[in-house]
């Protein structure tokens, strides 16, 4: 900017100047007019405005109050930048919402007058769930770099790592429970020489581990062979063929990886007239 509208300035470094009057020189001196008086003024009051100073003549404290509020990072003022033609690149302002205390946001565009927050805003979170508190006020653990995000081979799983260390995924309940348990019981009349399936689904939020269990438990004696057996996502895990038995059981345990899993029990039998029957399913899912 120029510093002067006056008559008589002088030029240095290509910019107009208000100079003394050198007779000797052949300088007539510089007679300030009202806009110069008035632009010196009111970039001064503005900037104590900004700051929620009121202005007044003979205190000449104003503009550093001013200059010390607004060293603090404040709330995005649509005046403010309307009158500074937008914020620039980079400019950090705070969240007026009292529920996000804290946040920061970095704009990302040049002369940038959109709300911060607002559909299609070009301002970008800074500091709200971004950072990990390492190790301060907590003894034995150390100040490492932490690192932690959604993993890019696109399973979901959440990892972290220590430094240059990958320490593997961890299991949090923003996806849902954790552990999974379910139970089902059937009690029918088995076909002649047929066989009947019990089974349940659910959705591992991570790769582990399942256990299944299936038993069957006849009204009387089934002295034809029986096949019971259970599967993971159509896998046989474990079968018995019993003869001759009231009751009979299964189990197995087996990793899975994230996802839809169906667990099953299957029981097959070769009699023509065999009795009643109550056919069990269970399992127990953990993260691992």
């Amino acid at each position: 900017m120029d510093y002067t509208n006056a008559p008589n300035n002088v030029l240095i470094d290509g910019k107009r100047q208000f100079a003394d009057r050198d007779r000797l020189n052949g300088v007539p001196g510089t007679t300030m007019t009202a806009q110069d008086a008035n632009d010196i003024v009111n970039s001064v009051m503005y900037a104590q405005e900004q700051g929620g100073i009121a202005a007044q003549t003979g205190d000449k404290t104003g503009l550093m109050l001013a200059i010390k509020r607004l060293s603090i990072l404040a709330p995005f003022d649509a005046d403010l930048a309307k009158a500074i033609g937008g914020y620039p690149k980079y400019a950090l302002v705070a969240s007026a919402d009292p529920n996000s205390f804290g946040l920061l946001w970095s704009s990302t565009v040049d002369n940038n007058q959109t709300v911060p927050g607002a559909d299609g805003a070009a301002w970008q979170k800074f500091g709200l769930g971004q950072f990990v508190k390492q190790g301060w006020g907590f003894p034995g653990l150390g100040s490492n770099n932490i690192f932690m995000g959604l993993r890019t081979d696109g399973s979901g799983a959440i990892g972290v790592g220590v430094d240059e260390t990958d320490m593997g995924n961890i299991a949090i309940q923003g996806k849902g429970r954790l552990a999974y348990g379910g139970w089902s019981e059937e009690y029918y009349t088995p076909p002649s020489q047929g066989n009947h399936t019990v089974s349940l689904q659910f959705d591992a939020p991570l790769a582990g581990y399942v256990m299944v269990i299936g038993s069957a438990n006849f009204a009387a004696q089934n002295s034809n062979q029986t096949t019971l057996s259970i599967s993971v996502n159509g896998k046989s895990l474990s079968a018995d063929n019993v003869t001759g038995t009231t009751a009979m059981s299964n189990h197995s345990c087996i990793a899975v990886d994230a996802g839809a899993v169906t667990v099953a029990a299957y029981l097959g039998t070769s009699a023509t007239n065999p009795p009643n029957v109550g056919h069990t399913l269970s399992f127990l899912y953990m993260p691992g």
